[in-house]
């Protein structure tokens, strides 16, 4: 899932409307110049996962250490508590084809996605997939920015 979100890098600095270079800061709204990788990002993520139409999609500033108390409750990555990244939560049905497990297992399902995107190389670090709403909501870390996601139908 997460091969999709880690394409490419980061090549030009955001641009706030007064026209002066901004990085990604934690508990500032997701800068202008992010939102279309942020949202191709979903789109090949989506795709990848099934391709169906999504109900909704946000990106949000943080930092690693708290965007996986959202994205994987319960993982902990020892000082990365500074990584600045983008949280991605799309809503909608989702079906993990990457899955790679026993025989005659099943590719996981669900409703709620995550991925966690280094905010300077833009690589997905992290992904969780489930059938319930992260227990901590995305805009608890952040203002969240609506993405518009058009996954392509999987190939």
């Amino acid at each position: 899932m997460l091969a999709a979100a880690a394409c490419g890098s980061v090549s030009e600095p955001a641009v706030t409307p007064s026209h002066q270079p901004k990085a990604a800061e934690p508990g500032q709204p997701v800068p202008s110049s992010a939102v279309h990788r942020l949202t191709v990002m979903a789109d090949q993520v989506v795709a990848m996962d099934g391709g169906h139409s999504v109900a909704w999609a946000t990106a949000v500033v943080t930092t690693r250490a708290k965007a996986l108390t959202s994205a994987t409750p319960g993982d902990f990555i020892p000082d990365d508590a500074k990584t600045v990244v983008y949280l991605v939560t799309i809503k909608g049905h989702f079906v993990d084809y990457g899955y790679s497990g026993p025989p005659g297992s099943h590719a996981p399902t669900g409703t709620y996605l995550s991925l966690v995107v280094n905010a300077k190389t833009f690589e997905g670090t992290d992904g969780g997939l489930g059938s319930k709403a992260p227990p901590v909501a995305p805009a608890s870390l952040g203002p969240v920015t609506y993405l518009t996601v058009h996954p392509l139908a999987r190939k």
